[in-house]
């Protein structure tokens, strides 16, 4: 398996009438050959979900190799469209919140995904992702839209004042939420 076969499977799965089932079903399949999925994305490197861990994106698709290491937690955020996490190593909290109004947020549940967990969000969603354990959480992930390049929010761990995603910003959120104790509302 390369990047390029799973560009191309997910591709052409997005293309029918519920994009987002049809990429879950593409991860279903990919959890029978999660080392083959690692092994296609080792070239990529670095952490966080950032350009440089991104292989495709187009305005219905983006794919992302994404790695957090231990302790990394990231702030509150949406994807400004639907997502969907399969977890090739490692083990990662997830956050989940539902929005409260204009800009407030209300914790709603949490899930931790393990090696070979898929984690579906719709477009509303909100979440803090987190790396627990020692190992690094590696992650394939799949968005139905060029997510680098799209209306996002994100929420300042602190305040949880939302604000539009700002790259220049979010790593120093990125930061501090990592500093807390806990994702905030928990």
């Amino acid at each position: 398996m390369h990047a390029h076969d799973l560009v191309a499977r997910f591709a052409t799965a997005v293309k029918g009438d519920d994009p987002m089932a049809a990429a879950r079903a593409v991860l279903e399949e990919l959890k029978d050959d999660l080392d083959g999925v690692a092994q296609a994305l080792s070239y990529l490197t670095g952490t966080g979900g950032n350009s440089q861990q991104a292989f495709f994106r187009s305005p219905t698709l983006s794919l992302l190799k994404v790695s957090f290491p231990s302790g990394r937690r990231t702030p509150p955020h949406d994807h400004g469209t639907w997502a969907s996490i399969l977890v090739l190593s490692g083990k990662e909290k997830n956050t989940l919140y539902r929005r409260d109004g204009e800009s407030g947020l209300k914790r709603a549940s949490e899930v931790i995904l393990e090696r070979g967990s898929i984690l579906p969000m719709r477009a509303e969603a909100v979440h803090v992702a987190e790396c627990i354990g020692d190992e690094p959480a590696i992650g394939l992930h799949v968005y139905g839209a060029n997510v680098l390049n799209t209306e996002r929010y994100m929420w300042d761990p602190d305040t949880l004042a939302r604000q539009p995603l700002d790259w220049t910003k979010y790593e120093g959120l990125a930061q501090r939420a990592s500093k807390a104790a806990a994702a905030p509302l928990c």
